[in-house]
């Protein structure tokens, strides 16, 4: 496993007590030396600033324990990957093909393309491993 791809789940695990998993603290202190290396879409740091957002509203986290997550999050060596011109066609139709929505397709999507793990707890990315050999459990 060269590259592993991780969706808002995972890092949900991280950053989350409520939703702490040993597997997802296994899996960040591989990461954190680089193997596998960890790469993500752009939008996973818009879609974990929002979970981090929901839970200070829904007081499963303090204002300042969230931002310490963000902090804690700059810290894991990710590489962001913009969606490239052309992809969005594929992403459109992963998310038709797999009934997903834009953002689980993106996920999909680098992995496929980029010949690399998905690694969620999304039950949505778990239903489609019969048909996506790539998308692993948490």
């Amino acid at each position: 496993m060269n590259e592993i791809v991780v969706d808002c789940s995972v890092a949900a695990s991280w950053i989350l007590p409520d939703e702490y998993s040993g597997a997802a603290e296994n899996l960040l202190g591989r990461l954190l030396q680089r193997k596998p290396r960890l790469v993500v879409p752009e939008l996973w740091i818009y879609e974990v600033l929002n979970v981090l957002r929901s839970a200070v509203r829904r007081k499963r986290l303090t204002a300042a324990g969230a931002r310490r997550a963000v902090t804690f999050l700059n810290r894991i060596p990710l590489e962001r990957v913009p969606l490239k011109q052309g992809l969005d066609t594929l992403v459109f139709e992963r998310a038709l093909e797999h009934n997903l929505s834009a953002c689980d397709a993106a996920y999909v999507v680098l992995a496929e393309t980029r010949g690399a793990t998905l690694c969620t707890a999304d039950k949505a990315l778990l239903d489609l491993r019969s048909r996506c050999d790539f998308i692993q459990p948490l």
